[in-house]
């Protein structure tokens, strides 16, 4: 992806009920050709919540609005979706309900977790990943994600919502070995690579503050924040929290890799990014296995992402549809194959992508820490 000679961050005053208005100049200042082509939205769907109260998701509002305006552009295709986080793997359709995501999408909506694609990422790790298919094969990529804090990266924007490229337990893969914030930060900066976006939209109306990427405190941002260069909008994200380039170690590395503008003095902001002075930040953590994160008991551990690592599909024989064999046909790594009654697992195959769960229509099947596998993790 080319990016222009000075990046440009619109930072938009807005409420939920104007936000067409922000869209609206989004899609001016960075026109994109969407005409007959596939579009691909991909959301902020961390965990089922009311988008009204908290500031854990895409809201819904914002959504509509965008996808209203692509209605005028007349792609061949709109597709909205995500995938969920820790607390929710295969279930995403009810996330998307209980968010009103999926009211807000209408007909585009899809479960984007039904669809993957296998790729080798080959930084921090050489580790074969299964991602979202519906993004990865768009003509236009639209992300949509959430002004939050983080008690890891210390802001999660728009390079950050790439991580949602991998559906299921995968995150809590790159969680458990990634060790540390620095390790972690090449993870997220390798998904990014894969696929940037075409155009960030973020909802930074009502945002996050706090320990997230779920915590419970909100702040009145009442602002939406659009760019064409997805790590310029997260330098001007992290200047309004209160944070300097350097205090993000994500944004280090996509400056050092030139995959977008960390300068300030060399992005044209349009709008006021004043710091917030008294916005609740995260401290650094010391390593992935601690931090603080409103998700849980308040502190992420080992143990919380060991069990999640250990999941596998346990299905019910007396559930299971002997005819019907979708999540056989939708797993990308081959590790469910045919049985006389169910489906038989070949756990070692097993990429933890959760997509045999979300293809299952007869509640059949549900994922469970394996205790071989976490004996061998431990």
């Amino acid at each position: 992806m080319k990016f222009p000679i000075m990046s440009k961050v619109l930072v938009m005053d807005s409420t939920y009920d104007t936000c067409r208005d922000a869209v609206d100049k989004a899609f001016s200042t960075f026109p994109i050709d969407v005409y007959g082509k596939k579009v691909a939205v991909k959301t902020n769907a961390l965990r089922a919540s009311d988008p009204d109260r908290e500031a854990i998701v895409t809201h819904y509002k914002l959504v509509k609005a965008i996808i209203d305006k692509l209605e005028t552009l007349k792609p061949s295709e709109i597709v909205v979706g995500d995938s969920v986080g820790t607390e929710s793997y295969g279930n995403s359709e009810y996330v998307f309900r209980i968010c009103r995501q999926k009211e807000a999408a209408g007909r585009y909506y899809r479960n984007f977790n039904k669809h993957m694609s296998v790729v080798e990422l080959e930084e921090p790790f050489k580790h074969k990943v299964a991602l979202l298919k519906n993004v990865l094969e768009a003509d236009v990529y639209i992300s949509v994600p959430k002004m939050k804090t983080h008690g890891l990266t210390m802001i999660s924007g728009a390079v950050k919502n790439n991580f949602g490229l991998l559906a299921g337990a995968q995150k809590s893969w790159f969680h458990y070995y990634s060790i540390d914030p620095k390790k972690f930060a090449k993870v997220i900066v390798e998904l990014f690579r894969v696929r940037p976006p075409d155009l960030v939209i973020m909802d930074a109306i009502l945002a996050m503050e706090g320990y997230g990427p779920a915590s419970p405190e909100t702040r009145w941002v009442n602002k939406i924040l659009a760019s064409n260069d997805a790590v310029a909008l997260d330098t001007v994200e992290a200047k309004i929290i209160g944070y300097g380039m350097e205090d993000i170690p994500y944004l280090s590395l996509a400056r050092d890799l030139d995959l977008g503008e960390t300068d300030l003095n060399s992005i044209e902001v349009i709008g006021d990014a004043s710091t917030i002075v008294e916005y609740h930040r995260p401290t650094p953590p010391e390593s992935s296995y601690s931090y603080k994160a409103g998700v849980g008991s308040g502190r992420t551990s080992i143990e919380f992402f060991w069990k999640r690592v250990a999941y596998r599909p346990v299905i019910s024989i007396e559930k299971c549809y002997r005819g019907c064999q979708a999540c056989v046909d939708a797993c990308p790594s081959g590790a469910l194959t045919r049985g006389p009654d169910t489906p038989v697992l070949d756990s070692s195959k097993c990429m933890l992508c959760s997509t045999c769960k979300e293809s299952c229509d007869y509640g059949a099947l549900e994922l469970q820490p394996d205790g071989r596998v976490m004996a061998a993790l431990a």
